[in-house]
């Protein structure tokens, strides 16, 4: 008996996150994700919120056969301004009626760990890998801080680079640098890279953001900032979220002694390189237009550059580097 209740006091004081996993076309990837997550992650209770943004019909039944199997309640749009879900479930799929793209997708998922009551919240992309514990120790951080609002871990992709974190974006890095990228490389090199010296982050603890596939969050102060800003599609919307979370007072964090492996561009490769330019185009421009009040003609300047780095420069570069192998 004795044996017993030490068992059910030590369930109830593991400490507990809702994972919210985007899904869309990729639900094999999605459900090894899952089965990755309760391998290494023993040591905290995680509820599971995936979110469906209208995948093709064989990715949606895929997905439903799974959580029919492994006791997800299955959630439709329509289903989600119900308030009676049970706190105690830790397994939901909710399908969307169309791709809302990552900010409104993960604010469905937000919203219903708001409702079940999570202080915590993870937003995750798919194309992730977890090798070690990292969760709890990230909430910890969390906890000890009352102005921190999220944080995120080293993110280290494919290639073994390190992806973020990142500055707060200027026009020196949006304009410049891209529209003279040839003249800024040669420079950089002949003096041992002091331009990517100048655009490092000073503060790596507390940058202006993180990497969006992997952020674990403050769920109420995310109520309080009104979640993602849902006038983007993709892109962009770390930069809008940390300009929301500043004008509140709040930090981001960064933890560089824990990490994460990210497939960059994965989950986004169906869209195509032309159309993934446009969007990320779009993005930027309306977080500089509506967050940093950036004039017409700076947001114009900015699209010049960003075309001739991509259509340009880019190529020019490639076609170079196949020529000296």
């Amino acid at each position: 008996m004795l044996e017993e209740l030490i068992f059910l006091i030590g369930e109830s004081m593991l400490k507990k996150v809702a994972v919210i996993i985007l899904n869309w076309n990729r639900s094999e990837q999605t459900t090894e994700l899952i089965n990755n997550y309760m391998q290494v992650e023993k040591n905290i209770e995680l509820c599971f919120i995936i979110v469906d943004n209208r995948s093709s019909d064989e990715e949606r039944k895929k997905l439903l056969d799974y959580s029919k199997s492994n006791d997800f309640i299955v959630l439709e749009e329509k289903d989600l301004n119900k308030s009676n879900f049970d706190q105690n479930h830790m397994k939901y799929t909710i399908f969307l009626n169309e791709n809302f793209g990552y900010a409104i997708g993960n604010n469905y998922g937000l919203k219903m760990a708001k409702q079940l009551g999570f202080t915590y919240s993870l937003i995750s992309n798919n194309d992730i890998i977890i090798e070690k514990p990292l969760i709890e120790l990230l909430m910890n951080e969390l906890e000890a801080d009352k102005q921190l609002a999220l944080i995120g871990p080293k993110i280290i992709g494919i290639d073994g680079e390190q992806q973020g974190p990142y500055n707060k974006p200027t026009l020196f890095d949006q304009f410049w640098v891209p529209l003279f990228l040839p003249f800024f490389m040669i420079i950089n090199k002949l003096t041992v890279n002091s331009i990517t010296k100048k655009l490092a982050v000073k503060n790596e603890r507390y940058p202006y953001r993180v990497m969006g596939c992997f952020m674990l969050l403050k769920t109420d102060i995310m109520d309080e900032v009104g979640y993602f800003d849902e006038n983007t599609f993709l892109y962009a919307e770390e930069l809008i979220l940390s300009e929301k979370l500043i004008a509140k007072g709040y930090k981001t964090g960064y933890n560089p002694n824990v990490y994460i492996k990210h497939m960059h561009g994965f989950s986004t490769e169906d869209l195509g390189n032309r159309k993934k330019f446009n969007l990320n185009l779009q993005s930027d421009l309306y977080y500089f237009k509506k967050y940093r009040n950036y004039s017409n003609f700076k947001l114009f300047l900015i699209k010049i550059a960003r075309n001739t780095h991509i259509f340009i420069w880019n190529p020019i570069i490639n076609k170079l580097k196949k020529l000296n192998k």
